[in-house]
């Protein structure tokens, strides 16, 4: 009864002060309606549709109809739910409601009409908290920093304050009305200051200052929540301001006026970044995505959605041709900007795991040439941009960092700290740039490579007689070969020999006849019995097997996780097994495939090939060049040493394969034994300890078929690479009619194993009488040596009738004659369109197949026949056309390679060959 009586006396009180005092709807109602409303009907997420950070949103109600009856507190649902006299009671589930004042508030409120506010809605307004003194012994924490680009003035933002400082001397601050700063970046004459601020779940405040006075020159208010990023546009007319509301709004400098909103994000904006012409502007956000908007027209160019975490940090590079990304998922992200006009897919160039921590910040350094970033651990990173590997490593600043910048002359970094000091980290320059060929062996030594000779024999009995010694240990000569038996389960045959450091030398076990038993395993040890390591390998990216496992010979179908950021040539590692990668998926449906792209699969650094289960780990790793110390990026480390099972390329079977560089002068112990640890007498094997001697061998697989006039014919060129030759081999034809087209010479590119060579007639060749037989010669350099090898005939070719079909490749939107070699120009990382369009013989309507993922024939390395779904390049049946589309991956060579289709159609008939180039 006494509650009741007070109540009633409140309300009273309230009614009578009403009455010579009007109740304000933004000084009085709008923050109970901040406190225990807006949170679940804010616009654009709004429950039962019903709006109230609107006046006059509000008061059209939601979707029940009306909420407020202006001037009748008892007819109002509103008023009765949050009085709890009408269900359902509002704020619902128990939560804390209105107090007995702010109810008697709201009613009077109502009763007075339920004005709204006089003119616009102000957007700053004050938070309904509780007020908490901070101890004055607190340091106060500095949230954001910024380098002058002109002075050595830094900034440092506190709350409600920013700081300038020159050295350690605080030589102006700057106050305002603005909370918490997350955000600030010097004018580039070092003249003004951009501050983001803001209230979270209030406003967001975005003020240009005067550094010189202080003074307020510019306020950009417009965000219904606070601000995480606000940069200059590079001529500074502009500025971009984002948030938490995860609105972007693109500001007038000068005036303070809003220009355009880019929507779309789903999350929290950490970064912006403007490309350096001014055109596009980029957004990391906390939905896993980066966006690349038209700054002119506010369109969405493209979103890069690769991230597996909240996007913390953006930037462009200063030639704009890459967009960086940080995220939660501790990897650093670089795309290829092509999206600078008009939408298109910006290809993902490089993945990089930084760090065991989230990437929080980065900044490049002033040439460009680095990356440093900063992790939520505080550590902190170099990065080359040259190829986007890590570079070197900065001392920690620990837990507690929450912005970087680099000072004006290039050579420290500032670190802001949540604990209110500033940690300063020198930063040396980098040393010089790493040529990406690593130089096997713990040192860097030039390889050497010799003529000994005849082998030197030692027989199964010599051999035998000396393992029986006291040291178990053969000595043999410099270039031996030695037969020997592993008679016994878990039995090692020792030889030992002197190289010199940078000597190359090869090293063959296999097993003896065609019945032995051996699966030889072979390793080599220093004077004092450990394994030599061959090569450091760092993971840069994890990944693993999806969809189904592996064998030890399969090189298609390789299904791994998060594939969109694995790269052509990338080195995979799995269960101590290094293979690379050669072709991309082709969709949803297909998988990498592996060196050499046919056969069975090769592997690198001369490990073993291995079988690999579903969801087994995997790695992309990278060599450390000599002397190199691993970074810690929280991905493991691994070390190869000088041992094989099996041929690395195949070509021995189940032989055994090693190229072996000395370290340095010295004694080396190669040692037998098999695989399996077993033994008997049909265990026996030659071993081969000889001098490299890098050498290729080169086939061709001649035409069987006629030429129909209007087409032409395959020729399959492939080379043996032994003794690690890996330089690239040309085919030159001779004898060749001259009617006939030829897209010779043809090369097999470096470190490739095959290439498809073509031989056309015109259909109004004249054509002869029998058989010609044109043959082959392929040339290297080798050793700095030319070497030429004759490969044999193509085949006798003969002229027959026309094909069925004959295909023509031509460009989009114009028509070349059919049997000229056009150019199709295609840029590294893009896409092209062409057409390939049919001359069908009277009654033949069939379909028309150019074959899947190698429908482009000849093609360089990289380059490919695109978009092709299930069935490939198809043609379908009465059809005399279609179009396809031609990618040159970024790891594409550049410039001319001779190009064409082959329809499968009377054994296979080609086109005429173009020219497609790829450029920069």
């Amino acid at each position: 009864m006494r509650n009741l009586l007070s109540l009633c006396l409140v309300i009273c009180s309230l009614a009578a002060t009403s009455a010579a005092e009007p109740v304000d709807y933004v000084r009085d109602v709008l923050p109970i309606f901040q406190t225990y409303c807006i949170s679940c009907h804010a616009d654009g997420d709004s429950e039962g549709d019903l709006v109230m950070d609107s006046h006059a949103a509000m008061m059209k109600g939601g979707e029940n109809g009306a909420v407020i009856t202006a001037g009748v507190p008892s007819s109002s649902r509103l008023f009765l739910m949050a009085a709890g006299k009408l269900e359902p009671v509002m704020p619902p589930d128990g939560e804390q409601g209105p107090s007995e004042a702010e109810l008697a508030t709201i009613e009077a409120w109502i009763e007075q009409g339920a004005i709204g506010p006089d003119g616009d809605m102000p957007i700053k307004t004050v938070l309904r908290t509780p007020k908490i003194a901070t101890n004055k012994n607190a340091a106060k924490p500095i949230t954001a920093i910024a380098a002058s680009g002109k002075s050595k003035l830094h900034a440092l933002a506190r709350f409600g304050s920013v700081e300038l400082v020159d050295g350690d001397k605080v030589v102006n601050t700057i106050r305002g009305d603005f909370g918490k700063v997350n955000a600030i970046e010097f004018s580039r004459d070092g003249e003004r200051i951009l501050i983001a601020s803001g209230v979270t779940g209030a406003y967001g405040d975005a003020a240009i200052y005067s550094v010189a006075t202080g003074e307020r020159l510019v306020e950009m208010v417009g965000h219904s929540d606070v601000l995480y990023a606000a940069v200059f546009s590079p001529d500074e007319t502009l500025v971009a301001t984002a948030g938490y509301d995860r609105q972007i709004v693109l500001w007038n400098a000068a005036t303070g006026d809003p220009i355009r909103t880019f929507s779309g994000h789903n999350g929290a904006i950490f970064d912006l970044v403007f490309s350096p012409d001014g055109n596009l502007l980029v957004s990391a956000c906390a939905d896993e995505t980066v966006k690349i908007w038209d700054v002119k027209t506010g369109q969405r160019f493209d979103t890069l959605s690769q991230p597996e975490g909240e996007v913390f940090t953006v930037e462009i590079t200063a030639d704009g041709k890459y967009v960086l990304a940080g995220s939660a998922d501790n990897r650093l992200r670089v795309w290829r900007l092509k999206s600078v006009d008009k939408p298109r897919i910006n290809p993902i160039v490089a993945t990089r795991f930084v760090d065991e921590s989230p990437l929080v910040n980065f900044a490049l350094t002033g040439d460009g040439k680095e990356l440093v970033v900063m992790s939520e651990a505080g550590n902190l990173k170099r990065i080359r941009t040259s190829d986007w590997t890590p570079s070197g490593v900065i001392d920690s600043v620990g837990s507690g960092a929450s912005d970087l910048a680099i000072d004006l002359g290039g050579k420290s970094i500032l670190v802001s700290m949540m604990n209110g000091t500033v940690e300063r980290r020198e930063l040396p320059a980098m040393s010089g740039k790493s040529n990406g060929k690593p130089i096997e062996g713990p040192h860097a030594v030039p390889p050497k490579y010799m003529d000994l000779g005849e082998l030197v024999s030692v027989s199964e009995s010599d051999a035998k007689s000396e393992l029986k010694s006291q040291s178990g240990v053969v000595d043999v000569d410099r270039g031996a070969r030695i037969s020997g038996v592993i008679s016994l389960p878990g039995q090692v045959d020792r030889f030992r020999w002197h190289a010199r450091a940078g000597e190359v030398w090869a090293i063959d076990a296999d097993a003896t006849g065609k019945a032995g038993k051996i699966d030889p395993f072979i390793a080599i040890v220093d004077d004092d019995g450990q394994r030599v390591p061959r090569v450091r390998l760092q993971a840069i990216r994890d990944t693993y097997f999806t969809f189904r496992g592996k064998n030890s010979t399969q090189v298609n179908d390789f299904r791994m996780f998060n594939f969109e950021e694995l790269n052509l040539n990338d080195f995979l590692y799995a269960s101590g097994e290094v293979t690379r990668l050669f072709m991309r998926p082709r969709g949803p449906d297909s998988g990498f495939n592996v060196y050499p792209n046919s056969g069975n699969r090769w592997t690198f650094f001369g490990t073993t090939h291995s079988t690999h289960a579903l969801g087994e780990p995997a790695y992309v790793v990278r060599p450390l060049a000599p002397g190199d110390q691993p970074l810690a990026n929280g991905l493991p480390v691994f070390d190869i040493y000088y041992e094989n099972d099996d041929d690395p390329m195949r070509m021995a079977g189940t032989g055994s394969r090693l190229l072996f560089t000395a370290p340095a002068d010295g004694r080396y112990t190669v040692q037998v034994t098999d695989t399996r640890g077993e033994g008997g007498d049909d265990y026996g094997y030659t071993l081969a300890v000889r001098a490299a001697q890098p050498a290729f061998v080169p086939h061709v697989k001649p035409v069987t078929k006629s030429l129909r006039r209007g087409g032409g014919r395959e020729i399959q060129i492939n080379v043996d690479r032994t003794d690690g030759f890996d330089g690239p081999v040309k085919f030159d034809i001779q004898g060749l009619p001259e009617e006939v087209v030829s897209n010779f010479p043809v090369t097999i590119e470096k470190g490739q194993q095959s290439a498809v060579a073509m031989v056309w007639i015109p259909e109004s060749a004249k054509g002869w009488d029998g058989e010609v037989e044109p043959t082959l010669v392929a040339t290297a350099k080798v050793l700095g040596r030319n070497v030429e090898r004759r490969v044999g005939s193509i085949g006798k070719l003969k002229v027959a009738n026309r094909a069925e079909v004959i295909s023509t490749i031509q460009p989009i939107g114009r028509t070349e004659i059919a049997d000229s070699a056009w150019t199709l120009t295609v840029r590294r990382g893009e896409t092209v369109p062409a057409r390939v369009i049919l001359d069908r013989k009277d009654g033949f309507k069939n379909e028309v197949s150019f074959g899947k993922e190698e429908a482009g024939r000849n093609s360089t390395h990289g380059v490919y026949v695109d978009n092709i779904g299930l069935n490939g390049l198809l043609v379908p049946a009465g059809m005399t056309q279609q179009d396809f589309f031609v990618t040159a991956d970024p790891i594409a060579k550049l410039g001319k390679r001779q190009f064409f289709l082959t329809a499968g159609v009377d054994g296979g008939v080609t086109t005429h060959p173009i020219v497609v180039e790829v450029v920069e």
